[in-house]
């Protein structure tokens, strides 16, 4: 199984290395990776590669905590227009699905869990990989982007109960300490922030300078002279919706605080539209994961954002001419 995260992961990457004196073009190279990743959020990249690159970092900057304060400076516009819909949810918990249910194809790989025992909600993150990599760096770079990201969803503070990281104690904490505020056991046997169960009841209630930060993203705020921009901040945001199911042109529009009627007839005098825009990064997304994943077919459909596999795989045929499994052999024999 191949895994792969997308590169808006290196959020911040560029800005902490230079602070700790380093070239991060330097340290790209050394991974084989282009800077496209660092100005492209919407690349994807072997998950393994990340790790490493994590890795290579905090130890050529001389930074231990690297990845926790990389961390520490993400948050939800990291997902893209995944998070202005995670601050359309009713409740915490309710945001926390919609995180799940969109993961793969954000991130394959990494599963997120969250589970109540007695008077505290825990939310667990581990990595398909963990066992054959070293993933100290990436662990704690995802548990502090998680923290900030549910942190985010409300205007008042939400105080943690405990923070459990399955790394070794670091030598000096005090970052760690700083970004969780909350009591750190290090060498646990999971990787999992807990919060008093009153959390489930919370109700989303994210402060507007953060809203109208994630809704910059989707809504074009260039002149309108640069309109043509449209049609691509819709591809991202369908991108990131197709796996809720939830990806149609309400939705679309609520995103991206337009009128459903007028975006659609802005789409339509660029010579585009929402369902050509939906059927475009559906076959997109089909071909790169039937390429270079062994994903199977049935939760491919579903994060495409089809009700089961039969349809899929008639829309597939009629795009293409081939059935998805005939694609994918094809395209593995001539790569």
């Amino acid at each position: 199984m191949d895994y792969f995260v997308r590169s808006g992961g290196l959020t911040g990457f560029s800005e902490l290395v230079r602070e700790l004196g380093y070239s991060p073009g330097a340290l790209l190279r050394q991974m084989g990776l282009g800077t496209a990743v660092l100005q492209n959020p919407d690349l994807y990249i072997p998950y393994s590669t990340l790790a490493e690159l994590l890795l290579l970092a905090a130890r050529e900057c001389h930074c231990p905590d690297f990845g926790v304060r990389l961390g520490g400076r993400q948050g939800l516009h990291v997902v893209g227009a995944l998070g202005s819909l995670m601050c359309l949810q009713s409740t915490l918990p309710g945001a926390l699905t919609m995180m799940q249910r969109n993961l793969d194809f954000h991130a394959r790989g990494v599963q997120v869990d969250v589970d109540t025992q007695g008077d505290t909600l825990e939310t667990r993150l581990s990595f398909a990989f963990e066992n054959q990599l070293d993933c100290s760096q990436l662990t704690a770079l995802s548990l502090a982007l998680l923290f900030r990201s549910i942190s985010q969803l409300h205007q008042s503070p939400l105080r943690l109960t405990d923070v459990h990281l399955r790394i070794p104690r670091p030598a000096s904490p005090e970052h760690y300490q700083d970004i969780f505020e909350a009591p750190i056991f290090f060498d646990a046997a999971e990787n999992s922030l807990r919060y008093p169960i009153a959390l489930l009841n919370t109700p989303v209630d994210p402060s507007p300078a953060l809203r109208q930060a994630l809704s910059n993203q989707w809504r074009g705020t260039v002149p309108s002279s640069r309109s043509d921009s449209l049609p691509q901040h819709i591809e991202q945001v369908v991108t990131a919706l197709l796996p809720t199911g939830e990806c149609n042109l309400n939705m679309v529009a609520k995103v991206t605080e337009m009128n459903p009627r007028s975006l659609q007839l802005r789409l339509q005098a660029m010579g585009s539209g929402f369902t050509q825009i939906q059927q475009r990064v559906r076959l997109r997304l089909a071909c790169h994961y039937l390429k270079n994943s062994d994903i199977d077919l049935t939760p491919l459909a579903l994060n495409l954002g089809f009700a089961e596999l039969s349809v899929f795989s008639r829309a597939f045929k009629k795009w293409t001419g081939k059935s998805p499994r005939q694609w994918r052999n094809q395209a593995r024999q001539a790569s």
